[in-house]
């Protein structure tokens, strides 16, 4: 039995050391970058909102310095709590602006509950790594980033509206085609930023995860966000309409173009501090889409992600 134990023991060890062995290398990077997020004079830098239900689990956020905010959407009586569960995490994101107005912290990091999501632009989708490489200071020179340096999806361009006749952005239309999303969005954003000039097409980094400076978020009164939140409320789309609508939205509200899609490998050294990375068309080989998106829950692919 003890042998039976040792040869048990001993092929464990050995398929743990194949495991590693066989990861990936980590991308080069630049030793100049140091990363903000670990490092602080004691005050808080940065808020993370996170838009979760009540069983989401968030403490993997753990950073030191970070406060983290967990908007509870479907707990009426939670600490931080919407007045309804609308949007997917668009309510989350405007109730945090709206009643932290005036006192946000420096910089406010939107996400997630989950911490591997298929969405994370990180090799093995894992939230956690994205943050402790975020460099604040690109933050405070772009005003908002994208946590998604991969182009996939929604770059370069994800909404043509060039042909999109008007639909009421405060009616219900269940019809999934796009031509119908590109049509809704054109008269969603007249209807909530009716000055704007309506673009030709419009192309951003999915999938709603993001950073910005308050500067940037007190460039719009408290009352644009407010209107947000009230068209939020009462339209009659559904959750994955209104909440993809914004999806393409956040990006222009916060001062970018239309169509805002960096470059790569410029958004992965200064954002990531992942540095002289090859990358072609928005891939830097730092993402690839889990075509299986079930095996981010398997006990094989915990177990090979164990080691980093």
């Amino acid at each position: 039995m003890a042998r039976s134990w040792r040869l048990f023991l001993f092929g464990a060890l050995c398929l743990a050391i194949t495991i590693a062995y066989l990861k990936p290398v980590a991308p080069p990077y630049n030793p100049s970058w140091t990363s903000p997020g670990l490092k602080s004079d004691g005050k808080t830098q940065a808020v993370v909102v996170v838009a979760a239900l009540e069983k989401d689990d968030v403490s993997w956020i753990d950073i030191a310095y970070w406060e983290v905010w967990k908007y509870e959407v479907d707990n009426p009586k939670a600490q931080h709590a919407v007045p309804k569960n609308k949007g997917n995490e668009g309510m989350a994101y405007l109730t945090h602006i709206i009643e932290q107005y005036d006192k946000l912290a420096p910089r406010v990091i939107f996400m997630h509950a989950g911490r591997y999501q298929w969405h994370n632009d990180d090799p093995r989708y894992d939230a956690k790594n994205n943050l402790q490489n975020l460099r604040l200071n690109h933050i405070d020179e772009q005003g908002y980033v994208s946590l998604r340096c991969h182009w996939f999806q929604g770059c370069p361009v994800t909404v043509n509206l060039t042909t999109s006749p008007y639909l009421d952005p405060l009616k219900y239309n269940p019809d999934p085609d796009i031509q119908v999303f590109n049509h809704l969005y054109t008269s969603t954003l007249h209807y909530l930023f009716p000055t704007l000039p309506i673009p030709k097409e419009v192309g951003a980094a999915c999938c709603s995860q993001f950073a910005v400076s308050a500067a940037t978020i007190r460039k719009h009164k408290k009352d644009v966000y407010i209107k947000i939140r009230k068209w939020l409320i009462d339209t009659k789309l559904d959750d994955y309409d209104s909440g993809r609508l914004l999806e393409y939205m956040w990006h222009i509200l916060f001062g970018k173009e239309a169509v805002h899609c960096p470059d790569a490998d410029d958004c992965y050294c200064r954002m990531y501090g992942k540095c002289g990375l090859k990358c072609e068309e928005g891939d830097c080989g730092q993402y690839q889409y889990p075509f299986e998106i079930p095996r981010l829950k398997t006990w094989w692919w915990k177990i090979t992600h164990l080691f980093g």
